[in-house]
């Protein structure tokens, strides 16, 4: 048992003591925090009876002098003072947390250190309310402490399952050669903490009067009452927020894109064959950008089961996980909402969640990743592996990844900073570099057919400075002028305020992000950008990364560092999404810029608190809804999709000579048919990555069967370009005997007609084709919104 100065142990406090603390959370507690709760967890913490219970034998009826509000916190822990306490640095309160992080009653601490696990050196801050936000963002093992002179009082602790304990006030809190004056000081009589509502210096008879009439019933019902509209308010919402998430995620679950298809077919043709490559035979081609989502396509083919299906499931386990991610962070309550809200209530990320893609769970370990940094500064192993995953998610990744990884160096320096970002950067290189050995090219396939094209890499670097320049040019040279100015003033370095590099971070995402869309993905042929998938995945993270650390909502009208830095990133960011296609702007896209806009103002101008809260929510409003025309095309898309689909389990049950099929939309039907194919689109064939197949190519190949995508079902309606105009004429060529029909109809204006060649005319295939066709053309003539609907419960396709 471990005694301290003010009792026997720990477990007795005098009765005066209870009135005190009630009376402390009578003024301070927020909305929707019940009194009569919190006071009976505090008697039953101490041995003590709750109001209405018998008393205990150990009840202690000292009138002697009431603990101190610090001292309550040994009883007053968990989530109630949590909130207490995040309540008055929430609003910028310093005197209430000053007096609550008090050395002892009428000494405030000179400072406040915040102690990483096993870190030696601990982050010093000058204001209460930072070192708690600092405290509130560190892992398990994390420790606050005021410090003064001569005197150290350790306030609380992250526990190892993330909860936060408040030391009481003893000799382990208390140390240094004033420890026993402090501790004697903590056993008098508690100091008033500042509350708007205490009562006047002419009312302190009052505030002196005895703890049973402090916490009569009287004036706790409207106290009660408040708090249980406020907190059934709250429970509204989260369950409103709850049945949009069901709505969404019920109508966009049925969305799966083609290409998904191109990266689940490594997975099956390496389990069926033992080939890790988009075909079974020739060389490999890394036709796939995605290699975390290609190396988990094995786990379904090995288990049998629908890989579509799987991926759904994966799907749902990243929006489960997300949630759980934003409940621990214990954010404050709107901010908490308002960051699950941007998520949960949009249409774009259900459906970037569902496509098959790995759309959604890059940006989410983008704006992770950048969190760990926001709120911690150092990675430690979870920041870490986060790096890692990023730059495994996509080419690109490696480039946000390692500026993180950079960024977070400056901040800490400290050893294992350094030695995980060694592990991360250098198993990545050679990552990459087995992967050329293996694939025989620098970058993976795609990039070749969206992003290399005839012209040189300089060459398109000049010809993305108009777009980017605008934008990022002043940018930069205000950040290098603002970096120049302050080293000027303060006489020190930048990069001797870590804490200011922290706040920073945004503005480094929003950066490398708008360089990245605007410099590499708007110079690219982008085919498929459901959404606008691509600028979506980069700077979606920028609205998470503002949100995961509290921001501070109303306070005096003084300029926050962090929140102005946030509102620079949410301007740059909402730039890049303006820029992409300034000539279409959609609703969302507006709507969103203008609530940017007045951000903007708000808290660089008027200096209003909470300004990067209303930011955050005008940028997801511009990226998180697209328009309804497109929206209702996705829902249709997957029932559309079917023809394709039929047509490769058409070819996969006909016994066929060998040959190879030849196809623009390389997705599901190649998945479907397991035959060699070449992808007249060049994501996963090398050759055609060019705009052109030679003939003698093709011949080599034995191509047998070309499905071309056509406007209507006559054989002249073939959309050529590219590699498909090669392909045209070869099939068109007499002597090559092939000869066409119709194979399915997608949708109206969509078809997908073919050629076959002189060994496949032989078989049944034309046959089982052409009943396709008259399947699909009865299924798939019908607009859009008919097609979703008649389809609404149709979840068939999960279980092919």
């Amino acid at each position: 048992m471990k005694f301290n100065r003010c009792g026997r142990d720990r477990g007795r406090k005098s009765a005066h003591g209870h009135g005190h603390i009630a009376s402390v959370l009578a003024g301070h507690f927020p909305a929707g925090i019940r009194l009569e709760k919190s006071l009976e967890l505090t008697m039953s913490a101490t041995g003590n009876p709750a109001p209405g219970e018998s008393g205990a034998p150990e009840q202690s009826q000292s009138s002697g002098p009431a603990s101190s509000a610090s001292a309550g916190t040994a009883v007053v822990s968990g989530d109630l003072m949590v909130e207490l306490v995040d309540g008055w640095a929430s609003v910028g309160d310093s005197a209430r947390l000053a007096e609550h992080f008090a050395l002892a009653p009428g000494n405030p601490a000179a400072a406040f250190a915040v102690y990483g696990k096993n870190a030696d050196t601990p982050q010093v801050f000058s204001q209460p309310a930072a070192a708690w936000t600092a405290f509130r963002e560190g892992g398990p093992g994390s420790r606050l402490l005021s410090v003064g002179d001569g005197l150290n009082r350790k306030i609380a602790v992250v526990r190892l399952d993330g909860a936060i304990e408040f030391a009481p006030v003893d000799q382990e809190s208390v140390t240094g050669v004033g420890a026993p004056e402090a501790l004697r000081a903590w056993c008098g009589k508690p100091p008033a903490i500042p509350s708007p509502q205490s009562p006047s210096s002419d009312d302190a008879g009052e505030q002196a009067a005895p703890a049973e009439e402090e916490s009569s019933p009287g004036p706790e019902a409207p106290a009660e009452d408040g708090g249980s509209r406020g907190l059934g308010l709250w429970r509204l919402g989260y369950a409103a927020l709850g049945l949009v998430a069901l709505v969404l995620g019920f109508l966009f679950f049925r969305v799966t894109i083609d290409d998904s298809f191109i990266t689940w077919r490594y997975g099956k043709t390496f389990v069926e064959h033992g080939v890790w490559g988009w075909n079974a035979e020739g060389s490999p081609v890394e036709g796939y950008s995605n290699p975390l989502y290609a190396f988990l396509s094995i786990i379904p083919a090995l288990l049998g089961i629908s890989a579509e299906l799987f991926f759904k499931i994966v799907s749902i386990a990243i929006a489960v996980g997300y949630v759980v991610v934003v409940r621990r962070a214990q954010l404050p309550r709107v901010q908490e909402f308002v960051l699950l809200a941007v998520a949960l209530a949009s249409p774009v990320f259900f459906l970037q969640l569902f496509t098959g893609l790995e759309t959604a769970s890059f940006a989410l370990l983008i704006g992770w990743l950048y969190a760990i940094v926001y709120r911690r500064g150092a990675l430690g192993r979870t920041g870490f592996i986060a790096a890692a995953a990023v730059a495994l998610s996509r080419p690109e990744g490696i480039v946000l990844a390692a500026a993180a990884i950079g960024w977070s160096l400056l901040i800490d320096r400290s050893q294992e900073n350094r030695r995980g970002a060694i592990v991360v950067l250098a198993g990545w290189a050679v990552y990459w570099c087995a992967r050329w050995w293996y694939f025989g090219s620098f970058f993976p396939n795609p990039y070749y057919k969206k992003v290399a094209g005839d012209a040189s890499l300089p060459t398109r670097i000049l010809d993305a400075l108009p777009v980017a320049g605008p934008i990022l040019l002043p940018v930069v040279l205000g950040l290098a002028m603002g970096i120049a100015l302050y080293r000027r003033s303060a006489k020190t370095s930048l990069l001797a305020r870590p804490d200011l590099l922290r706040d920073a971070t945004p503005v480094l995402l929003a950066l490398v992000s708008a360089a990245v869309v605007l410099g590499l993905y708007l110079q690219a042929t982008l085919v498929m950008d459901p959404g606008h998938r691509f600028y979506w995945q980069l700077l979606f993270p920028v609205v998470l990364l503002v949100l995961s650390r509290p921001i501070l909502l109303s306070g005096p009208r003084e300029r926050d560092p962090q929140s102005l830095l946030a509102l620079i990133a949410l301007a740059i960011a909402t730039a890049a999404v303006v820029l992409w296609d300034p000539q279409n702007l959609t609703t969302g896209i507006t709507v969103g810029t203008v609530i940017v806009v007045i951000a903007l103002y708000a808290g660089g101008v008027r200096k209003i608190a909470g300004a990067a809260l209303l930011g955050a929510i005008g940028l997801g409003a511009a990226i998180g809804f697209g328009n309804a025309a497109e929206t209702t095309n996705l829902l249709a898309y997957r029932y559309r999709v079917m023809a394709h689909q039929e047509l490769g389990k058409a070819i996969h049950d006909t016994k066929l000579p060998a040959g190879a099929i030849a196809i623009g939309d390389s997705g599901v039907l190649p998945y479907e048919a397991d035959r060699t194919t070449i992808d007249i689109g060049g994501l996963a064939t090398r050759e055609s990555s060019g705009g052109s197949l030679d003939p003698e190519w093709l011949r080599s190949q034995n191509l047998q069967l070309a499905v071309m995508l056509s406007g209507s079902d006559d054989a002249g309606s073939v959309w050529s370009g590219g590699a498909a105009t090669s392909v045209l004429d070869y099939v068109r060529d007499p002597r090559n005997g092939f000869w066409s029909a119709n194979g399915a109809m997608a949708g109206p204006g969509y078809y997908l007609n073919y050629w076959i060649g002189p060994e496949w005319q032989k078989t049944v295939l034309s046959d089982r084709l052409g009943t396709v066709f008259m399947r699909t053309m009865a299924q798939n003539d019908k607009p859009d919104a008919k097609l979703f609907t008649d389809n609404l419960w149709n979840f068939s396709f999960l279980t092919r």
